[in-house]
């Protein structure tokens, strides 16, 4: 086994190295990004210039982190933006980013609407009644009564129609 690299806890050069290791090919925000090297030790000078260059060089870009963030909460794992706001900021993604990858997102009742046909995509004979499963999913995603019933009323509308044709 390799022996692990000695760094000068004090150094940028150093914590931008661990930093490009650390995140090898994949995708890391720039909250992440301070949270490791915080954690490896490296100062809290080290650890500003370190992420602000390799911000400047590319290897951290906030906005594709937060895209994989709400792409991972899309169909069946359909979150309100205020969730998803709080998933971006949990993964680490700058605010400014956060609030422009929200201002992406539809409404809150087009996600609802969304999440119902991901969810019951059409209304069989034996399970007419949907609505109190619906509602009770849409409040765990963090939507709001309102919105619910109004995507559910949308979402009826459309199964019924498509039932129709």
């Amino acid at each position: 086994m390799a022996k692990a690299p000695d760094y000068n806890l004090d150094s940028a050069k150093d914590a931008q190295t661990a930093g490009i290791r650390h995140i090898g090919i994949g995708t890391c925000s720039s909250g992440k990004m301070r949270e490791y090297l915080r954690k490896k030790g490296f100062s809290d000078q080290a650890v500003k210039e370190a992420v602000d260059e390799l911000i400047r060089r590319e290897y951290i870009d906030d906005y594709r982190a937060g895209r994989k963030v709400l792409l991972c909460r899309s169909g069946k794992k359909q979150e309100s933006r205020r969730f998803l706001r709080e998933r971006l900021y949990a993964a680490g993604v700058s605010g400014n980013v956060s609030d422009l990858l929200i201002q992406e997102v539809a409404e809150d009742s087009v996600l609802c609407f969304n999440l119902y046909l991901s969810a019951i995509p059409e209304v069989s004979d034996e399970s007419e009644d949907h609505e109190a499963e619906l509602m009770k999913l849409a409040a765990k995603r963090g939507f709001g009564l309102d919105v619910a019933r109004s995507a559910y009323g949308k979402w009826l509308e459309k199964v019924i129609d498509d039932k129709q044709k």
